[in-house]
C-alpha cells in the first residue's frame, strides 16, 4: 500500500477534490433540478479552493513526495481532453436535458481513466462506476438525478478512500 502511495503523490489532493465536488453534485441531485449547476459549481469551487490552500501549505503533499513530471503531463492531458469532450456534448445537446448531464458525467469519467495514470487505480474504479451509472441513466427512464445523486456519493466515497490511503500508508 505504501508503494502504491508513495507512487500516486497526486493521490491526496485528487481525493480531497472528489470530495469537495462530490458533495455538490449529491446536493445538486437531491436538490430541485435548478440547483444542478449551481451545486456543481460550489463544490468545484469548494475543491479549487481546497487544492489550493493544500498546496499553498504543502498539506496536500505531506509524507508523499513531489509527483514526478509525468504525472503533471497526465493531469493537462486529461484536462484538456475533458474541456474537449465538455465542448462536444455541449455542442450537440441542449444544456439542462436528461442527455446533457447523462453525457457530461460520461465525459467526466472518461477522464478518471487518463487521471488513473497521474492519481492511481481508485481513479479507474471511479471511471468505470461512474460510466456504468451514466449509461444506465441515459438508457432508463428513472428521474436522471438519481443518477446524478450516485455519481456524487460514488465520488466522496472513492475521493474519501484516496484520502484515507494516503494518511495510512504515510504514518
Amino acid at each position: 500500500m505504501t508503494d502504491l502511495v508513495m507512487t500516486f503523490p497526486l493521490m491526496r489532493g485528487g481525493g480531497m477534490f472528489l470530495v469537495a465536488i462530490g458533495l455538490g453534485i449529491v446536493v445538486g441531485g437531491i436538490g430541485p433540478r435548478s440547483w444542478l449547476a449551481p451545486a456543481l459549481a460550489a463544490g468545484a469551487a469548494l475543491g479549487v479552493v481546497i487544492m489550493a490552500v493544500g498546496g499553498a501549505t504543502k498539506l496536500i503533499f505531506a509524507g508523499l513526495g513531489s509527483p514526478p513530471l509525468y504525472q503533471w503531463i497526465v493531469l493537462g492531458v486529461a484536462f484538456l481532453v475533458e474541456g474537449y469532450l465538455v465542448y462536444l456534448v455541449s455542442d450537440r445537446n441542449e444544456f439542462g436535458t436528461r442527455e446533457f448531464w447523462m453525457w457530461m458525467l460520461i465525459v467526466v469519467a472518461a477522464h478518471f481513466l487518463i487521471l488513473t495514470f497521474s492519481h492511481g487505480p481508485l481513479c479507474g474504479v471511479l471511471a468505470v462506476a461512474c460510466m456504468i451509472n451514466a449509461v444506465i441513466g441515459l438508457r432508463t427512464s428513472i428521474n436522471f438525478q438519481v443518477f446524478w445523486a450516485i455519481d456524487g456519493v460514488l465520488k466522496v466515497l472513492i475521493g474519501a478512500s484516496m484520502i484515507a490511503l494516503t494518511y495510512v500508508a504515510v504514518d
